[in-house]
């Protein structure tokens, strides 16, 4: 099933513990673990991939329990090419791979209110997979644009 995996310029690492990924420290190997460089290696490795191996998203792994047989499956966890955060006006551009507290606070010196982001844990990608919220306020209410990289916005009052 995953003898023929494409070619990457990240890292592809065999049989990677996840227990060392997680925030509970517990689970069991992936069969792959894939951290793609930029969108343009995560593009031509998934564009690549057998329809047949199976894929598993992974963000910073703050709500992730894995069991301790693993996951057979690639796992992919986007890093460093995938957390820019950009302010222009009221809309700010994330990368999946941010953290929701470090979107919040770069927000705030823009003065744009994304408060309810510093206190979940995790990275934008799974705020915006799970519509994480709290404070009366949720990610799906300042959404933009739902892709890789997603847009929110709200003023500051």
């Amino acid at each position: 099933m995953m003898s023929q995996l494409p070619d990457v310029r990240g890292q592809l690492t065999a049989q990677r513990d996840l227990s060392e990924l997680t925030w509970l420290r517990v689970g069991g190997p992936a069969d792959y673990l894939f951290r793609p460089e930029d969108i343009d290696d995560l593009s031509d490795f998934l564009r690549a991939l057998s329809p047949d191996v199976p894929v598993f998203p992974m963000g910073v792994g703050s709500n992730l329990i894995v069991r301790d047989g693993g996951l057979r499956a690639v796992v992919i966890r986007m890093g460093r090419g995938f957390n820019g955060i950009e302010v222009e006006g009221n809309r700010v551009t994330v990368g999946a791979a941010a953290l929701d507290a470090h979107v919040a606070r770069k927000a705030a010196d823009a003065g744009v209110d994304l408060t309810f982001l510093r206190t979940i844990p995790g990275s934008i990608g799974g705020a915006v997979r799970m519509n994480a919220g709290c404070y009366g306020s949720y990610t799906a209410d300042v959404l933009c644009r739902p892709q890789w990289f997603c847009a929110v916005a709200r003023l500051s009052p």
